[in-house]
C-alpha cells in the first residue's frame, strides 16, 4: 500500500516539472491516478496542482484546456459540521479553465464552458456558460 501511495505522489510531482502540456503532462497525471479520458486531446499547463489525497476523484474529458497554476481539490472541510468531506470533480468536454483558477469543492464543469482567470469555483457550472470571479458567478451564455 505504501508503494502505491509513493508512486501516485511521484507521478503527481513529476507532472509539475516543465514539459509539454499536451501529451507528457496528462500521461504522468494519469499514471498518478487522475482520470483522463484521452491524453492526446487534453492540455494541462505548467504549475497545475491536483489533489494528492484523492486524485482518482478528478475526471477530465476530451478537449479540456487547463491553463497555468490552477489548483484542483476534491476534498474539503464542511464549515457547518467540521467534518471532512470528499467528492468528485468532473471537467467535461472542451471546457477551458483560466489561469490561477481554484476548484475547491466537488463540482461538475459543463461542456464548452469557460472559467475566467483567477476564479474560485465552488458550484456546478452548466454547459456552454462563462463564469468568473471569487466565488465564480455566471457571466453569460456561450453561443
Amino acid at each position: 500500500m505504501k508503494f502505491l501511495r509513493f508512486r501516485i505522489l511521484l507521478f503527481l510531482y513529476l507532472a509539475r516539472l516543465p514539459m509539454k502540456g499536451h501529451v507528457w503532462r496528462p500521461q504522468l497525471l494519469k499514471w498518478g491516478g487522475v482520470i483522463i479520458l484521452n491524453i492526446n486531446h487534453v492540455f494541462i499547463g505548467e504549475g497545475v496542482l491536483f489533489d494528492t489525497n484523492y486524485p482518482e476523484d478528478i475526471m477530465i474529458e476530451e478537449g479540456v484546456r487547463i491553463t497555468a497554476r490552477c489548483i484542483i481539490i476534491s476534498h474539503f472541510i464542511d464549515p457547518k459540521t467540521g467534518s471532512y468531506l470528499r467528492g468528485k470533480v468532473h471537467i467535461k468536454k472542451n471546457a477551458h479553465i483560466g489561469v490561477n483558477t481554484i476548484i475547491c469543492k466537488p463540482v461538475t464543469i459543463g461542456e464548452n464552458s469557460i472559467v475566467g482567470a483567477g476564479s474560485v469555483v465552488t458550484k456546478d457550472i452548466p454547459d456552454n456558460e462563462v463564469w468568473a470571479g471569487s466565488p465564480a458567478r455566471y457571466i453569460r451564455r456561450r453561443n
